[in-house]
């Protein structure tokens, strides 16, 4: 790329962030629907419904595991053709899901291929994005992220609405353009290998936990941790709590406005954290997401549903961001794309685990006292953050 003021909306980066939004649209959109479907049409337990729900982003934490190993044998277009191509049917395969175990391995094989192929995409777009427009491209990639988490949920409950087998078809359709998209790649471009040859050759070759995660982001990841257990709780259970609270026919619209929320909200954050610093951020979005989850307990009407989705959004989403941004300057350039698995990785494993484990509490608690346990989680992150990091800032 040229110098000066280089396109950051290059051919290569906006196949990059349409790869990485239509595949984490069939990750989003499936996330909400495969619970009900689990209970309504295989009659399984609400249990085994958060099962399926984290099961296919423990396929995904595998994945990234394993992807450094396989990024030195294989070419980074390769990787995503096949991560795209075996998308496809993965999705036809859930019409003739009938069972709990090929449910879970269909949905498994599904979470190995979103992890390979969002590997590529968040590590690649760093190198098509000029250099000295790097955090600004980034940033605008990330918002291929923010529409898929609120347009996924909200197509997933609608379309499911009509029929599960019409939200596979589309959910198939979706895959198949990720893949010709994928297709049109140049292969220069993203190959990833070749823009980390001369580093790799110069450094001493990372070992032990250092070749999978970047053991100085670790606190902060937990942190992220704790609070991402909070979303997943929001993600898999919110259909049944409004269900249970007769609003059913609004749920799909609290993705809508979090997203909207994070879109709005983001560029005044991160602005105020470039000139203040991150606590300016992170308490403030903590506190929030509390108050939020106050509100979202005792939902009874519409009024409260918003500002649940309202004070959430600017919670979650922009600790989120925060996180990531600070995880980002604890470590050396050379250890940037471990720290950023680091991040990945919990964030991923909250969503692999904590389905399963608040679907395990709520038959005890009901989902209003879920929602009001996901208060006190909240604070925890907020304790453990202050204690790990935010006590030090200057």
């Amino acid at each position: 790329m040229n110098s000066g003021k280089a396109k950051i909306f290059n051919q290569s980066f906006l196949e990059i962030a349409l790869i990485n939004f239509l595949v984490l649209i069939t990750f989003y959109s499936l996330i909400v629907a495969i619970g009900p479907y689990a209970v309504d049409v295989l009659h399984l337990s609400t249990a085994v419904s958060g099962l399926l729900v984290g099961i296919v982003v423990i396929g995904s934490l595998v994945m990234r595991m394993m992807s450094g190993a396989i990024l030195a044998k294989i070419s980074t277009k390769t990787m995503m053709l096949i991560g795209a191509f075996v998308l496809i049917p993965t999705m036809i395969a859930y019409h003739f899901a009938t069972s709990m175990i090929v449910l879970l391995l269909i949905r498994f094989i599904q979470g190995m291929m979103i992890g390979l192929i969002g590997t590529v995409t968040n590590t690649a777009v760093v190198f098509v994005v000029p250099a000295e427009r790097r955090s600004e491209g980034i940033s605008y990639f990330s918002l291929s992220t923010v529409i898929a988490t609120a347009l996924g949920p909200f197509l997933g409950l609608a379309l499911s609405g009509v029929s599960y087998s019409f939200l596979f078809n589309v959910e198939t359709g979706i895959a198949g353009l990720a893949f010709l998209a994928t297709l049109f790649i140049h292969k220069s471009a993203v190959d990833i290998k070749a823009h980390t040859a001369t580093k790799t050759a110069t450094t001493d070759a990372p070992t032990g936990l250092h070749r999978f995660m970047e053991p100085k982001a670790i606190p902060l990841a937990m942190a992220l941790f704790i609070a991402t257990l909070t979303y997943s709780a929001i993600q898999s259970y919110l259909s049944f709590f409004m269900k249970a609270q007769h609003m059913s026919q609004v749920t799909e619209y609290f993705f809508l406005i979090y997203a909207a929320v994070i879109f709005i909200s983001r560029p005044f954050t991160g602005r105020l954290a470039d000139s203040k610093n991150e606590n300016f951020i992170i308490y403030p979005a903590l506190v929030l997401l509390a108050i939020g989850f106050i509100l979202l307990s005792n939902v009874h009407n519409v009024v409260v549903f918003v500002l649940a989705a309202i004070f959430i959004g600017l919670g979650f989403g922009n600790f989120q961001s925060a996180a990531q941004a600070t995880i980002s300057k604890i470590v050396p350039p050379e250890r940037m794309s471990y720290a950023t698995s680091t991040y990945f990785i919990f964030f991923d494993l909250a969503f692999g685990v904590g389905p399963y484990l608040l679907g395990l509490i709520e038959p005890s608690i009901g989902f209003a006292g879920l929602y009001q346990l996901m208060i006190l989680v909240t604070v925890i992150a907020l304790i453990w953050y202050f204690l790990v990091h935010g006590r030090r800032v200057k």
